[in-house]
């Protein structure tokens, strides 16, 4: 079973082993920053996580959303007929109680509501 230990004794366990290698004689080297460890006399190694497939062009985001919202507008329907213009259709009309409870079922021509 894995036992948990809490970053406080880590802590301590790592300055201890620090502290026991320095009195042994050991050295601690310190590195300014951007200093690397490759030689200067030698070119730079192929890194190691880069791909052999070539670059793929990436698509600017802007032109995406322009051609989407494009499609949108031109899908408009037609502006449906007017009222006036078109035939008036009788309608099936409920009417309520007070309460409301259906009372009966009425057709209208559509005129009134």
């Amino acid at each position: 079973m894995v036992e948990r230990v809490s970053k406080n004794r880590l802590r301590g366990d790592i300055q201890r082993k620090t502290e026991e290698f320095l009195s042994r004689g050991g050295q601690i080297k310190t590195h300014e920053r951007g200093e690397t460890a490759e030689p200067a006399d030698k070119p730079r190694a192929k890194p190691v996580f880069v791909s052999s497939e070539p670059r793929q062009t990436r698509t600017y985001i802007n032109d995406v959303v322009f051609a989407l919202d494009s499609r949108k507008k031109k899908s408009t329907r037609a502006a449906p007929k007017s009222a006036s213009k078109s035939p008036k259709r009788a309608r099936k009309k409920i009417i309520y109680d007070d309460f409301g409870e259906p009372l009966r079922e009425v057709w209208t021509d559509g005129e009134s509501e």
